[in-house]
Formats: structure tokens, C-alpha cells, sequence
């Protein structure tokens, strides 16, 4: 079932529908797949488990069908910022400079983080 390049996002699922949920799911080569599951933290029910959730996501039948068989080789975690314009922070200190998500500078509707990073960079 590998196929480099292929892309797959979704969104709400396992998550209720008043959490900002959505997934993503990459083909790389050689044959590698990245998946992972971003929650908004700004969700109502404060029992959810992003951990849990993400567990859950993976026996979803267009999920589980790519990792069937697969091992982890690493996994991670982090928090994404996000609140537009006024939730910028102080982006510059002695010695470092702010870019990319840690900025804030993240297309949230469109998961894509490394690429503000990049254009930060450039």
C-alpha cells in the first residue's frame, strides 16, 4: 500500500465535534510513512487525551490499512501556537531570533508549519 508522495489529511475525527482536530499522513522514501494527530487546546471536554485520541485515530480502516504491519521507528510530540496576528510573540532576543511555528507563523487550517519556517528562513 506504500506510494511515495502520497497525501492524506483529515479532520474532526476521533475528536468530538466541538474540538479542533485534524490528522495528517505522509509517504516519504524509501518507505517511511509519517502520521500524526494535531488537537486544538482549546477543547470543552477536560478528559480528552490528544495521546489517546491519536491511538484511536490509527484503527481507523484508511489509517490502519498503511501501518498494518509497519514499526515505529520514532515518535514526538509538541504544541502548536496559533491565534493570528495579535498572538505573535517578541520575536527577536540577544543571541536568537523567533521563526517558523515557535513564531506563530503556522497556516493552522492547513497544518503547514515547516514551510512558514522555510519562508522565515529565507
Amino acid at each position: 500500500m506504500f506510494s511515495p508522495g502520497y497525501v492524506q489529511h483529515t479532520v474532526g475525527w476521533p475528536v468530538d465535534s466541538s474540538t479542533y482536530a485534524g490528522s495528517f499522513l505522509y509517504h516519504m522514501k524509501p518507505n517511511l510513512i509519517h502520521v500524526g494527530l494535531v488537537v486544538g487546546l482549546n477543547y470543552k471536554n477536560p478528559y480528552i487525551n490528544p495521546y489517546e485520541e491519536f491511538q484511536q485515530l490509527k484503527t481507523h480502516p484508511q489509517i490502519a490499512k498503511f501501518l498494518e504491519g509497519g514499526q515505529c521507528i520514532s515518535y514526538g510530540a509538541r504544541a502548536l501556537n496559533s491565534g493570528g496576528y495579535f498572538s505573535i510573540p517578541k520575536l527577536v532576543f540577544p543571541g536568537g531570533v523567533l521563526v517558523g511555528c515557535s513564531a506563530g507563523f503556522m497556516n493552522i487550517l492547513k497544518i503547514k508549519g515547516s514551510h512558514t519556517a522555510i519562508k522565515s528562513g529565507i
